[in-house]
């Protein structure tokens, strides 16, 4: 833990002191993406080589589409609610501009 700590405490002020040299941070930005590839590529060979999680792949599989159907629904009605029940135009506030035959005449509201 104690390297890790180091690591960020080294990393944030020479991030800082490099941020205006567009090589170093495009450098960074591509060992960034690449490590992550790397590390999903290791994650999934671990938990490819665990028998357990394997003969329990199916009855996973099946909990992960439902969670994720489950979510998406909550996610889909919680919008609709926000959007059609509780805004009902909330967001448009007292001054929001009306649309009016004088909003729609080219040039109206100016003064030349």
């Amino acid at each position: 833990m104690i390297v890790e700590i180091g690591c960020i405490a080294v990393g944030v002020p020479a991030g800082y002191l490099l941020r205006a040299r567009p090589a170093v941070v495009g450098a960074v930005d591509r060992l960034t993406t690449w490590s992550i590839y790397a590390l999903l590529f290791l994650l999934g060979l671990s938990l490819g080589s665990d028998d357990a999680l394997v003969a329990q792949a199916g009855d996973i599989g099946l909990r992960a589409v439902v969670i994720s159907m489950a979510s998406l629904a909550g996610s889909v009605a919680a919008g609709w609610l926000l959007q059609h029940v509780l805004l009902r135009g909330a967001l448009d506030g007292p001054n929001a501009p009306a649309a009016s035959a004088a909003s729609a005449t080219p040039g109206a509201g100016h003064e030349g």
